[in-house]
């Protein structure tokens, strides 16, 4: 069984996994991980790297929780989610998070143009404040999410990330044990 959430970079997908995860016991696969060679996201690993890595993982743990989207770089088909969650949130509240994680990662003065990190931050932050906009050619947009659900076989489930985090995993919980 794989259970995979989707959702705007800040929309919560992450908090939720986590705590998926802890109460399933279903090992957690961070789509960031197989993309990101570092820390700071500023390296990427080559596809052929990623594919491998995640073909390695998902062969150890053929029943796990994945966070995030992998389509731009793994073939459509290759992964097939029996549980597919998109985990929406305000576009206030996503930018206000994300301002706040990069602060918290990089120091309170990334979005100070002297600072070392500043433009790719400001490259992220406008990049991720697009997720609404951004048509099918963007994979991480809402477009790209709703045309994932809508050609899905699996169950799946929009849940707006309004709520505390305990209501969401319940009704994600919930969806869960449908299956």
């Amino acid at each position: 069984m794989i259970l995979q959430l989707l959702g705007a970079a800040g929309a919560g997908k992450s908090t939720l996994s986590a705590m998926l995860s802890r109460q399933t016991g279903l090992p957690l696969l961070q789509a960031d991980f197989y993309r990101w060679q570092d820390g700071q996201f500023e390296q990427t690993r080559p596809v052929s790297v990623r594919r491998a890595m995640l073909a390695q993982d998902l062969a150890c743990h053929p029943s796990c929780l994945l966070d995030g989207g992998l389509s731009d770089w793994l073939p459509e088909g290759l992964l097939q989610p029996d549980l597919l969650i998109l985990v929406r949130c305000p576009q206030k509240t996503r930018m206000e998070r994300l301002i706040q994680r990069e602060q918290t990662r990089y120091g309170r003065q990334c979005l100070s143009p002297d600072h070392p990190h500043y433009q790719l931050t400001q490259e992220f932050l406008n990049w991720a404040a697009g997720y609404e906009d951004y048509g099918l050619e963007e994979s991480n947009s809402l477009a790209s999410h709703m045309a994932v659900l809508a050609q899905t076989p699996c169950p799946s489930l929009v849940l707006w990330n309004t709520a505390s985090p305990e209501i969401l995993l319940r009704q994600a919980a919930e969806l869960f044990r449908l299956l």
